[in-house]
């Protein structure tokens, strides 16, 4: 018999996780609506394989399996093989790729995973989310089904106390995955958010309170009927509560999952409960389709973003999800109903086991042709080579430094300006704004442009979101007494090319202590990929010059976005909080005797540079962008006052990305950007000489006066 409170859940669960999708009523906290029904599903599934267990001495696995191709694998085909298609008429051909991927995970059950996987270059990229990223979750519960019957009739095998050794091994499960859980959040947070490992005993808690149903019922109705209040407000509160302040999932995610056990607690049939609400009839139309409207919402948002053109308004969101709504109602009706309920799929598992995998068989195709048959991102242009760069820089500042005194009879050289840079734009920067396609011999390619990371990003030595412990890489000439290194976030970390080609040809020790969303100031910031707090940062700095200072580093570069976001307002930090971060971290520094150098940010395009391109592969001025547009001066100012501040060098790196009035995205046939904001490993590389001359003149005046003194 349907249980109308589990009903009215399910409405209240892909209600909240649709709205906080396209930006409603304020709840940033929607995303528990997942949480609600992975308790739900282990809830409803152990009390099925129970009640069969109970009556027959065994479990079906085959009727089991039957029942989940059934009731999963008609609507998820749809919506994967629907969103592919409209993918390829909608979205831009470099994204249709990586679509053609999340299709085959999707249909294979392992989206979670290739997500997770992702998870690490959220803070480092603006590629845009993926059309079928919401089928993480419905991967974890699909991992869930394949593994749970057989354990739970393991369990269950034997057992004279029939659900005693049920109940004790789903507990010794669920305490170790909340364990797991609470140590990936901080540490490897998109495991701990993506992994079935870490959220196993969301669905295990539902299992518990299954098998022990029986005396759960037997509590007086009044009290059952408080404790699915409070668990209701809990889990709408949670809705409202849970923003950027929180870590999630971590100890934060039992208040939605507690609450959503104290609403079943209260039973359906608690005329005092909760279900007085969740009996509405609106509730049941909606929570009957969940399932489908879940599965329709995020394609619509996306793709329709990506017909449209631009960031959707209120007006356009609501036309999205009315769209997506019919779209569910469609399904649930001509679809979804129709398979569950067959007469002959029913009373032959096999017939229903043959239909789910030719349903999984028809979207892996789709995945593998779309991901195949992506068009050409090239035109049939060549271009050559950028022409050499002059390598003279010039003080564009006014500001002068103090020499510390020295020794008349040293031959030390005077320190150059404090603020280094070209006097105007480099000529092959002016040139490439006047680009009109992209050339056949771009370096890199377009579809390689995600992946043109530095090394340190491969080998651990550019630390991901959730370490605090930097790692000790050694590039340059090792064996040198002069260290120097670099320090900062993703956008330090793009200087790593640059850096090391100088180190070797200069003969400096190279030491690169970079981690992904953190600034070297310290502040607080808020961690784009999970929306949370981001504690990792403040023991990172502090282990990084911990080390710098064992190591004997004596000049290290500094740099890192401009935007990071305040927790307190998800805004960039305003000017003079930069400055006085900056301060903060420079004074100390130099009290250690390491001398820093500063490095302004790079500009922001507002837009994802490769993909901007595939979809103007013929017309590229699309792609350049206003230089006001990409610098805000007051943020690149505030690096150049707090060099001032501090009689520190800044190296002003603005008229290496931009001419005078735009910024280009490809150079001669070099791309420039390999996201909305991170230079390319190539065009590092190609700006290694003007970078060379720009600091290696002080660096090597701190070199002799270090080894001098």
């Amino acid at each position: 018999m349907k249980r109308r409170d589990i009903e009215g859940l399910r409405a209240l669960a892909v209600g909240v996780v649709v709205l906080y999708h396209a930006h409603f009523f304020a709840l940033r906290g929607g995303f528990v609506g997942v949480d609600v029904f992975f308790v739900l599903s282990g809830f409803l599934i152990t009390s099925l394989l129970a009640s069969e267990f109970a009556a027959n001495k065994r479990i079906s696995l085959r009727q089991f399996y039957a029942r989940r191709a059934r009731r999963l694998l008609p609507a998820s085909t749809l919506v994967i093989v629907a969103t592919v298609i409209a993918g390829r008429i909608w979205l831009e051909p470099l994204r249709l790729r990586d679509l053609g991927q999340d299709a085959i995970a999707s249909a294979g059950f392992f989206a979670n995973i290739t997500f997770a996987n992702r998870g690490t270059d959220y803070l480092q990229s603006t590629l845009p989310p993926s059309a079928l990223q919401h089928f993480w979750s419905l991967a974890v519960e699909e991992q869930f089904y394949v593994v749970w019957p057989a354990l739970l009739a393991l369990l269950l095998w034997r057992s004279r106390s029939f659900r005693t050794r049920a109940v004790v091994g789903i507990s010794v499960l669920s305490i170790a995955s909340f364990a797991v859980c609470i140590w990936q959040t901080n540490t490897t947070q998109q495991w701990a958010f993506f992994g079935l490992h870490a959220r196993a005993w969301e669905l295990g808690l539902g299992a518990l309170l299954a098998l022990a149903w029986n005396n759960v019922n037997s509590i007086a109705t009044w009290l059952r009927a408080v404790v699915g209040w409070l668990g209701l407000v809990a889990v709408i509160a949670s809705c409202f509560l849970f923003n950027e302040k929180v870590l999630f999932p971590g100890y934060a995610v039992l208040l939605p999952v507690i609450g959503t056990l104290c609403v079943l607690i209260a039973g359906d049939d608690n005329r005092y409960g909760p279900q007085i609400l969740l009996r509405f009839e609106a509730l049941q139309f909606i929570g009957a389709r969940s399932y489908s409207l879940y599965l329709w919402h995020w394609p619509a948002l996306i793709i329709g973003e990506a017909a449209y053109g631009h960031t959707l308004n209120a007006t356009e969101r609501i036309l999205l999800l009315g769209i997506a709504f019919c779209g569910a109602c469609l399904s649930y009706a001509y679809v979804e109903n129709p398979v569950r309920h067959s007469a002959k799929l029913q009373l032959k598992p096999m017939f229903a086991l043959t239909m789910g995998g030719g349903l999984i068989a028809v979207s892996l195709a789709a995945g593998i042709v779309l991901k195949s048959n992506s068009a050409s991102l090239a035109s049939d242009v060549v271009a050559e080579a950028p022409v050499a760069m002059q390598t003279t820089t010039t003080q564009v500042s006014a500001v002068t430094t103090v020499a510390p005194p020295v020794e008349t009879t040293t031959t030390i050289p005077l320190p150059p300006p404090v603020v280094v840079s070209p006097a105007i734009p480099l000529e092959a920067v002016e040139q490439g704004v006047l680009a009109q396609e992209v050339p056949s011999n771009l370096e890199p390619s377009l579809r390689a442009a995600v992946g043109d990371k530095p090394v340190i990003y491969d080998n651990g030595c550019h630390v991901s979101v959730g370490p605090s412990t930097p790692k000790k890489c050694e590039y340059g000439a090792k064996r040198s007494p002069f260290t120097v290194a670099l320090f900062g976030d993703s956008h330090a970390a793009q200087w790593f090319p640059t850096i090391q080609m100088t180190a070797r040809q200069q003969g400096w020790r190279f030491l690169p202590f970079t981690k992904s969303g953190c600034p070297p100031i310290d502040l607080i910031t808020w961690n784009m990929l999970s929306s949370n707090t981001y504690p990792q940062c403040r023991p990172w700095r502090k282990n990084v010059i911990e080390m710098m200072i064992a190591e004997k580093v004596q000049v290290v570069f500094i740099s890192s976005s401009v935007k990071l976001m305040a927790v307190n307002t998800r805004n960039p930090f305003l000017p003079e909080q930069v400055v006085e971060g900056q301060t903060e971290l420079l004074t100390q520094l130099k009290a250690a005797g390491i001398t820093p150098i500063l490095i302004t940010d790079t500009p922001y395009p507002g837009d994802n540079l490769p993909i901007c391109l595939s979809r103007n592969i013929k017309n590229v001025p699309k792609c350049t962008y206003d230089r006001e547009k990409g610098y805000r001066v007051e943020r690149i100012q505030a690096i150049i006052d707090a060099g001032a501040k501090n009689e520190v060098q800044v190296l002003d790196i603005s008229n290496w990305l931009c001419g005078a009035t735009k910024c280009p995205a490809i150079v001669g046939n070099i791309l420039v950007n390999r996201d909305g904001d991170h230079i390319t490993t190539k065009y590092a590389q190609w700006l290694q000489p003007l970078f060379d001359a720009a600091v290696s003149p002080y660096v090597n005046y701190v070199r002799q006066r270090t080894s001098v003194s």
